[in-house]
């Protein structure tokens, strides 16, 4: 059996390509069907406009508590009987989709769509934080981050398409849990400690095969939660910059009397970059070094100011194509960071439960915060968004500035935690 390196020893291809497979269903809710919405909204004309939104707007908001909840239960139960159920219920209402003949029953389905993929998100990153190590871990969750992006660059081109033939065969993207489902029997802790060999045991005191890997040494925090804090409102604040885009750049485009049908190009571009960034993080982490974060930032500034400054379509798609690759990087090393933040492993999930709730936060508020500081500063123009969020990333850097020393602004695996195992023989 193909093997690749955990970071601690070797861990089966199959079971590393069955973990990473938990991500292609992340991030499809709402946005895999929002090229469709137009349609959608003529074949429901006595349907409102908030009824519409809600097609994309309501799997998000269900997906917040389910997370936390998901979260919570793994504590006390398996995470791959949690993974199946969740799956099997994104799996159904997939289905259901394909049937659905009214509004009400198309926003009904986006709550049980929700529902399965909030108890699919942490436990997609939780599993791989369980069984890789050190820099392994921290390549394998950039792998995640481009495997979850990858996957809507794919099912935006296939709505659009779909879309033109019949709206009900663009929901089959939603059938893509099959995948997972049918790898599950390789990512359980059965099949994994079975064909996992452990190199940092002592050859005296080899475990049984059976067993599960050996404990990771995890960074000591005073106030483990209070240091997540700290990562989660980053992770917000760099999120919620980093898609105002998504919910302007269409009337910005209008404004400047372009044409529209580019906002589907550069989205998918975003996602292109994110991927790149998700699959390039080690690369980029060797050649920035601890200062990863404040990179990540910068290319993201320029990316908004190449929105706001300039007015033509390939200035928009290279603006949206920055800002997507600062995306893809910093979200692995957020990743990392909540990994380590965990007091075992056993809390990882719980941990990132947490943590990718602060994404789906930093989703629902950013028209709110852009609204407000519009009404604030009496400034309706089309660029004010960009210009408003590269300010708010600006503040975020000199933050990080004055608290350049802070767990929160370091990247990179610590060379005691490395070492750690050498260090015990």
């Amino acid at each position: 059996m193909k093997t690749v390196s955990n970071g601690r020893g070797t861990i089966p291809l199959i079971s590393l390509i069955a973990l990473l497979s938990v991500s292609l269903v992340v991030n499809l809710p709402g946005l895999a069907v929002s090229p469709l919405l137009g349609k959608i909204a003529d074949l429901f004309p006595k349907s409102s406009q908030l009824e519409v939104q809600l097609l994309t707007l309501l799997p998000n908001l269900v997906i917040i508590p389910m997370i936390l909840v998901a979260g919570k239960i793994t504590s006390f139960r398996n995470q791959t009987v949690v993974l199946a159920i969740g799956l099997a219920i994104f799996l159904a209402s997939g289905i259901a989709y394909c049937f659905a003949d009214s509004m009400p029953m198309l926003i009904g389905l986006g709550a049980v769509l929700g529902v399965g993929c909030g108890l699919v998100v942490p436990i997609a990153a939780g599993l791989l934080s369980e069984w890789f190590y050190g820099e392994q871990k921290e390549k394998v969750l950039g792998f995640k981050s481009g495997t979850s992006n990858g996957i809507v660059i794919l099912a935006t081109i296939f709505v659009g398409w779909a879309a033109g033939e019949s709206w009900h065969i663009a929901f089959l993207v939603y059938l893509v849990p099959i995948i997972p489902l049918l790898l599950l029997p390789f990512m359980t802790n059965s099949f994994i400690s079975k064909h996992l060999t452990d190199s940092s045991a002592p050859a005296s005191s080899v475990k049984p095969a059976s067993t599960l890997p050996a404990e990771e040494p995890h960074d000591k925090f005073p106030h483990p939660l209070a240091t997540l804090c700290g990562v989660i409102a980053l992770y917000v604040g760099l999120t919620a910059t980093s898609m105002v885009f998504t919910y302007y750049l269409p009337f910005t485009m209008k404004d400047y009397g372009l044409s529209t049908s580019a906002v589907g190009v550069a989205t998918a571009m975003f996602y292109v970059t994110a991927m790149i960034g998700g699959f390039g993080l080690t690369p980029y982490l060797k050649l920035i070094g601890s200062k990863a974060l404040y990179g990540c930032i910068i290319i993201m500034i320029v990316g908004l100011l190449l929105l706001g400054f300039f007015h033509t379509i390939a200035t928009y798609v290279a603006g949206v194509l920055l800002i997507g690759l600062g995306y893809g990087f910093f979200q692995p090393i957020i990743y990392t960071k909540t990994t380590r933040i965990a007091p075992d492993k056993e809390a990882s999930t719980r941990y990132f439960s947490y943590t990718l709730a602060g994404n789906y936060v930093a989703l629902a508020c950013v028209p709110v915060i852009v609204e407000f500081f519009q009404w604030l500063f009496k400034n309706h123009t089309a660029d004010f968004p960009y210009f408003l969020n590269a300010g708010i990333l600006g503040v975020i850097f000199l933050i990080g500035i004055w608290k350049h020393r802070s767990f929160v602004w370091t990247t990179g695996i610590p060379r005691k935690t490395a070492d750690s195992t050498a260090k015990d023989r």
